[in-house]
């Protein structure tokens, strides 16, 4: 009896070893530098951007447009990838989407392959303002 309290004893310990290094492996991976930056643009028919920030993952960029301080006629944004905070090496690195107030959207993007910096880039075709939060990376790992 002695030997088959051993052996389920022993059974038991592995199983829960087992599963506690399966609950660690499953933990769900975070971008690095996801805090959100605020972010004001003023237009009058020209572009604006945002600062620059590190871009440490290859998660999709984010920038959500929380108000519209003037009429709410929308604006253009984009990624850009560059080589340092003074925008050097700039380029383009997503495709362009459409905000107004309330608009959130993640720009999936190429930053990575070239660049360790990134910024939005936003132009509007009126006069208007709009102030939100954006950064480089996602919380989620969105791609």
């Amino acid at each position: 009896m002695t030997d088959l309290k051993g052996f389920i004893t022993k059974g038991i310990l592995t199983a829960m070893a087992l599963v506690s290094i399966g609950s660690a492996s499953l933990g769900i991976v975070k971008a690095n530098n996801w805090e959100d930056t605020a972010y004001e643009f003023s237009f009058d028919y020209n572009d604006d951007w945002t600062d620059v920030r590190q871009k440490e993952d290859d998660s999709a960029s984010y920038m959500k447009c929380i108000e519209a301080y003037d009429e709410d006629c929308g604006y253009y944004a984009c990624v850009f990838g560059c080589d340092d905070y003074g925008r050097s090496g700039a380029e383009r690195c997503s495709h362009e989407y459409g905000y107004s107030e309330g608009v959130t959207r993640f720009h999936s993007n190429w930053v990575k392959t070239s660049h360790n910096y990134a910024y939005f880039y936003a132009y509007s075709d009126n006069v208007a303002a709009y102030g939100g939060v954006w950064s480089p990376d996602n919380y989620n790992g969105y791609k």
